[in-house]
């Protein structure tokens, strides 16, 4: 993606970027593939931890050959979520959430000084973002505004937070398990437990029913299809790149 960072730009002003993190047990030189909503189960410290890891990861590999700069937290109840400004083209925020949400409309909206996400000409690149769905579950129930703010950031018509980079493990409910993998502008790939045969191909992300059959087929597994969302059943020492 580095060598297309200006196309990227050009097509679409909000991406979002899925990356496994540094494993604790593993040691800093490996990486433990995420689930879903990351590996929750990994992290003793919490958020706060995790966040830790992620901005080494962001800044020590992800950021190199930039210029960047880290401003710090976006507000001190904004649990996980920094915020940098990558060359003069983009920022990054990490871990926006469901319960941290409002964070990101501000940001958005330009409290924290300049609107961002195309409004003035750069890029926001999300990294590994814990909202769901378009907005249905933001806040709390009785926050009917930043609900209705927050579908109507995520909403299909507007077209982007597109995940222009993902790496995910997955495990059908049968135990066959495998990576999922997109590099903009590429397809969607599955890839096998050993990440050596692609079993599954798609244009846009699969859904984890389509995932979990896709896995069970190229294993010929024929029990039902399902899919762990438990990150503590797809989290695992052996589950790791190095």
């Amino acid at each position: 993606m580095r060598e297309r960072d200006a196309d990227v730009a050009r097509e679409t002003a909000r991406v979002r970027v899925e990356l496994p993190l540094p494993s604790i047990d593993l040691g800093s030189d490996a990486l433990a593939y995420v689930g879903l909503h990351g590996q929750a189960s990994d992290w003793s410290g919490g958020m706060s931890q995790r966040y830790r890891r992620t901005r080494s990861l962001l800044e020590e590999n992800a950021f190199d050959g930039y210029e960047f700069e880290y401003h710090g937290m976006l507000d001190r109840d904004a649990e996980g979520m920094g915020l940098w400004t990558l060359g003069d083209f983009a920022l990054v925020t990490t871990h926006p959430s469901d319960t941290t949400f409002a964070f990101f409309e501000r940001l958005l909206s330009g409290e924290y000084g300049g609107r961002v996400g195309g409004d003035d000409g750069r890029m926001l690149i999300v990294v590994n973002a814990f909202w769901s769905g378009k907005g249905e579950k933001v806040g709390q129930p009785w926050e009917f505004g930043l609900r209705r703010r927050a579908k109507e950031l995520l909403s299909e018509e507007r077209g982007d937070f597109e995940k222009v980079y993902a790496c995910r493990r997955a495990r059908s409910a049968s135990g066959v398990e495998g990576t999922l993998l997109r590099e903009w502008p590429g397809p969607w790939r599955l890839f096998d437990a050993n990440g050596e045969r692609v079993v599954g191909e798609w244009d846009d992300e699969p859904s984890n029913r389509v995932i979990a059959e896709t896995l069970n087929d190229a294993a010929g597994v024929e029990e039902s299809a399902g899919f762990h969302r438990n990150a503590a059943d797809t989290s695992r020492a052996n589950d790791c790149i190095t």
